[in-house]
């Protein structure tokens, strides 16, 4: 009778873990995704015709993979949102010209951008030279504050700034198409009890600073939540998953694929 009951209670364990397994990998899992849209575009200065140059050398680097193939590197998957368009460089040659120009990124958001041993490393970092490789440009990098974006641009300090949110766009700037599709998701230890929304009530999120605006858009969840930890940048949010310090985050569904892989 024993040996049966333990048969019975190893199936219902069984049954379980399969019904909460979801989209794992890494040693995480997506436990909810959110309507709210994190995809990411460039920003420059309204009217900027470097603008028209960039957007022309997205559209090349979809049309020969490029796009595709960084997004595969990166994130395993191909997240790209970038519509091909071949000979749009061409079409703007005579306008081109050689130039030096200042990028802007933020290098508290892993994999996006991010420093390592006094290098910029990331998904950004990468595209930012495959764009200035095919227009002939050279490029600086410059870290920036994503809340300093609008000033670093109108300062002429930087010309073009990566990775701004497209739910971030703001009048008066100048902004590329879409060239990673996202969304909001909420993350959990795959090897953890946790394995829905409602399994977080009671418990404590960590959540990087950028993005308690998405947070505000589900209160019902936010009053549920036994405490909420605020972080700089994804380093530290996927570090205080991993050391149990948070029961789930909220991240981007670019950063969490990075981390999934």
């Amino acid at each position: 009778m024993k040996r049966k009951l333990l048969c019975i209670w190893l199936c219902v364990l069984l049954v379980l873990s399969l019904a909460g397994c979801g989209n794992t990998g890494g040693g995480y899992r997506i436990i909810d995704t959110y309507s709210a849209e994190g995809s990411y575009v460039i920003a420059f200065r309204e009217n900027d015709q470097i603008c028209r140059f960039v957007t022309a050398a997205l559209g090349e680097l979809a049309a020969n993979d490029t796009l595709k193939s960084a997004s595969y590197a990166w994130f395993g998957e191909d997240l790209s949102s970038v519509k091909a368009d071949r000979g749009a460089v061409e079409d703007l040659q005579e306008e081109n010209q050689t130039r030096t120009i200042t990028v802007g990124i933020d290098i508290t958001n892993m994999p996006m951008s991010y420093e390592v041993g006094g290098s910029y490393m990331g998904f950004d970092v990468d595209l930012a030279n495959y764009i200035c490789g095919y227009l002939g440009w050279s490029m600086v990098l410059y870290p920036i504050d994503p809340a300093d974006v609008s000033a670093e641009l109108n300062s002429g300090n930087i010309d073009m700034a990566m990775g701004i949110p497209a739910s971030e766009k703001q009048m008066g700037f100048s902004y590329s198409p879409n060239y990673l599709t996202s969304r909001y998701v909420l993350v959990a230890r795959s090897a953890g009890w946790v394995r829905d929304k409602k399994a977080l009530k009671g418990k404590c999120l960590g959540v990087v600073l950028t993005d308690i605006d998405v947070l505000q858009q589900d209160p019902k969840f936010v009053e549920g939540l036994d405490s909420i930890v605020y972080q700089t940048d994804t380093i530290g949010l996927f570090q205080a998953l991993v050391n149990a310090e948070v029961d789930g985050v909220l991240v981007s569904s670019v950063v969490a694929a990075y981390y999934m892989k």
